[in-house]
């Protein structure tokens, strides 16, 4: 009888498996006659799929340790035959102790002589505790080390012992036992490894039977969280879980572990699992060639912000000083996400490396090198001395400690996108006087908005069609209207409680085609305190916060029902709140944007609502080359296009995004090279950013083919034309040769010299009819 260990192992089966079990393993006799009794399973060489289940753990008194796993196939068979497997790639285990950290700063009574006299403080909070490894090493630099190069330990796993330290149970059950005592590894001055029973205590397997193992299906990572005392498993809130990662990680990183490209899959491809990486990546552990941390905290702080280098496996200098992070770092729940995990909130607890892998901005030239001499400078960090230690450490009277400012500005934000939350009411528009009217709600605003001194900008935008063939000059049909201005076109008045009513004249309506494809925007731009969370005169704020009107409407005051290409808040999982800020800069390289200046006056990007709004498609349209990259300024045409604007640096908007994304986009713009990107999922996963039903390429061929420089082009003026289709799909495949031949088949245009002017005709293409999602080789199956 097969061992069922609590699992429902036969809940899982299939009927196909089922099926298969009992013509084969339940079935050894004769035909039509009984016989004996049969065990289902497979063996190691053929399962194709691998899963591990930790069942027991056992540390007797002399500190020697058993764990007791059963492996099966996805569908729940046990899996036999790896005790003696030829050839094993890898079978490793760790073990480690939830214990207090390990050369982090810890303070129970401190005297702190603050500006208003002395004050003596008890501390009561201790630092959150860390993972301990029981199996440690000293290791030395290696020849050539950096210049911090020193002496370090580093936690470890037991890798060696394989199958001599494991044995077979019978039936898919299997012991292994570590090679040593837990006082039998190296023990070293000033690192507590004494074994502690009562502690919470967690066992980390990894298994690869094969070097060629699919790392999706057949690689295990798995983690057993329990008390030795008891021998039962631990609750969650006794355990160490401080993110999700399927929250945190994969809401920019793919979870596909088989995409080589894209996986976050390290040390030679083995590990994966966060919980399991934190076993060896503890607060005490170095890299002795840097002299860098390779605390788990700390190296995921600082790839991030582009300042980690670690000599890594087999001595390799691994520098991610290239990386672009598109979030906010001092917004700690991007990834510390409430309630995501057990310990999702144990960021708000100080310890020494989670503060230092961000606070170098703040160290003086006299800097002592300790935590304390950094964080207690009352001068630096003014703010939390306010709130004596509570301002860092937890306590009944800041129960969010750091937090407090950490999550500042996020907060801030929340709350005044509530409090003063801008609604477009309705819009009357007339034709025969050129005249809009648009009231608005604004939470809180009795008072016209000039007169309000912590209200930086508001605007009112207009946009016409996004994809117009006749496009009128000067990209006209996009209006901005500053209603903090006093202009002869623009008159405000209050029209009622927490209501303004804009009256927009001499207005050319034609500019905006069909109306019925026309939008409004509005965005309010508010001065706060991030300290208080409140609004506050624009000469004393530090902190800018951007509100756009909750909804849009047409210029005749309809709704708007524009189908959503692609999901805003996929963009946000990695563009985080603060986006705007980023927008904002990269659209005032040199000044040019600048709010009042020449170009800024109208074309001011801070009026940007959303990424999937079509207001940046309302500036960024097939033509936007020809607009916004004249050097003559409202000079428009093709023969204003400059030659660095290919097909991969265009500003169409569908195509920009695209190249950015899949890395394909040249760099230069207004002369000076920018960085490039650093994009870390799937280039050819469109799921990440669009959602089932986005991708039917409707009404994609009926738009204005592109034209862009040449490839190779050196003059101003030497233009390609690419049929709409095409250009979308040039974005990412960069080989245009081939992908030109079979657009031409389906109706695809690409002229390498269209000095001439556009051949393309207004649905010419017929790519969707093979390519729309759901078809036969839709771009739904094509880019899984």
């Amino acid at each position: 009888m097969m061992k069922m260990n609590n699992r429902s192992q036969w809940k899982v089966f299939t009927p196909i498996a089922i099926a298969v079990c009992l013509m084969t393993a339940c079935s050894e006799g004769d035909d039509g006659k009984e016989g004996p009794p049969g065990t289902i399973s497979i063996s190691i060489e053929k399962a194709d799929t691998l899963q591990a289940t930790i069942d027991k753990v056992t540390i007797d008194a002399q500190t020697q340790v058993q764990v007791d796993f059963f492996l099966s196939n996805a569908n729940g068979i046990a899996v036999t035959g790896l005790e003696s497997l030829k050839e094993l790639d890898t079978l490793s285990l760790g073990i480690a102790k939830l214990a207090p950290p390990q050369d982090h700063y810890k303070a129970t009574q401190t005297t702190v002589g603050l500006a208003t006299g002395s004050l003596s403080v008890t501390g009561t909070t201790d630092a959150a505790l860390q993972w301990t490894s029981y199996i440690n090493n000293q290791v030395e630099p290696a020849i050539n080390s950096q210049a911090n190069a020193k002496t370090q330990f580093q936690a470890g796993i037991e890798s060696n012992c394989k199958t001599t330290c494991l044995i077979s149970l019978g039936e898919g059950l299997y012991r292994y036992t570590f090679s040593k005592p837990l006082t039998g590894y190296p023990q070293f001055a000033g690192l507590d490894t004494q074994y502690t029973p009562e502690l919470t205590h967690r066992i980390y397997l990894e298994l690869k039977p094969l070097a060629t193992s699919l790392a999706n299906t057949q690689l295990i990572n798995s983690v057993y969280d329990f008390v030795p005392t008891t021998g039962q498993t631990v609750a969650a809130d006794m355990g160490r879980n401080v993110i999700a990662p399927e929250q945190a990680c994969f809401r920019c990183h793919s979870d596909n572990l088989a995409n080589t490209d894209t996986r976050l899959l390290m040390h030679d491809g083995k590990r994966f699992a966060y919980e399991g990486c934190v076993v060896c990546h503890t607060t005490y552990s170095g890299d002795p060639e840097t002299g860098n941390s390779l605390d788990m905290a700390t190296l995921t702080h600082q790839i991030h912000q582009a300042k980690y280098q670690v000599v890594g496996y087999k001595g390799q200098l691994y520098d991610y000083s290239n990386v672009t992070f598109p979030g906010d770092m001092s917004q700690c729940q991007q990834c510390h996400i409430p309630g995501a995990a057990a310990q999702s909130d144990n960021y708000n607890i100080p310890s020494k490396t989670a503060c230092l892998d961000c606070h170098t901005q703040q160290i003086p030239a006299n800097w002592n090198g300790t935590v304390a001499g950094l964080f207690h400078d009352r001068e630096i960090f003014a703010n939390a001395w306010s709130m004596s230690c509570s301002g860092c450490h937890p306590d009944s009277n800041n129960p969010q400690g750091v937090g407090l400012f950490h999550n500042a500005a996020v907060n801030t934000a929340s709350k005044l996108a509530s409090d003063y939350q801008v609604k477009l009411l309705n819009s009357q528009l007339s034709v025969e006087t050129q005249t809009l009217e648009v009231t608005l709600q604004v939470l809180q605003l009795d008072q016209l908005p000039a007169t309000q001194a912590m209200i930086k900008s508001f605007w009112l935008i207009a946009t016409g069609e996004n994809h117009r063939t006749d496009m009128p000059v000067n990209n006209g049909q996009r209006k901005v209207w500053d209603l903090l201005a006093t202009t002869a076109d623009v008159a405000l008045k209050i029209t009622g409680p927490n209501q303004i009513t804009v009256t927009i004249t001499n207005l050319s309506t034609a500019d905006f085609g069909d109306l019925s494809q026309s939008q409004l925007y509005s965005k309010l731009v508010l001065c706060a305190d991030k300290n208080t969370g409140f609004t506050v005169n624009c000469n004393v704020a530090n902190q800018d916060v951007s509100l756009s009107a909750v909804n849009t409407l047409t210029l005749q005051g309809q709704a708007v029902t524009a189908k959503t290409k692609v999901n805003e808040s996929a963009c946000r999982q990695c563009h985080d709140q603060g986006l705007e800020d980023r927008v904002l800069s990269a659209h005032q390289m040199k000044g040019i944007f600048e709010p009042n200046s020449s170009c800024g006056t109208c074309h001011a990007p801070q009026t940007s609502t959303a990424l999937t709004d079509r207001q940046c498609q309302s500036c960024h349209t097939n033509d936007a080359v020809m607009y916004l990259n004249a050097n003559v300024m409202h000079a428009s045409g093709a023969s204003q296009i400059k030659p660095y604007r290919t097909i991969n640096n265009t500003l169409s908007y569908r195509e920009m995004v695209h190249s950015l994304h899949a890395g394909t986009r040249t760099v230069v713009g207004f002369g000076n090279p920018r960085p490039e990107l650093t994009y870390p999922n799937a280039k050819n996963n469109c799921s990440t950013c669009h959602s089932a039903g986005q991708l039917d390429l409707a009404e994609l061929s009926t738009q204005q083919s592109l034209l862009v420089a040449a490839p190779g082009a050196t003059n101003i003026g030497q233009v390609a034309e690419y049929s709409p289709t095409l250009a979308t799909c040039t974005a990412c495949h960069a080989q245009l040769d081939s992908l030109v031949v079979h657009a031409r088949s389906f109706g695809g245009v690409y002229q390498s010299d269209a000095s001439g002017g556009r051949i393309y005709q207004s649905g010419q293409e017929s790519c969707a009819t093979c390519h729309a999602e759901g078809r036969s080789s839709g771009v739904d199956k094509v880019h899984q």
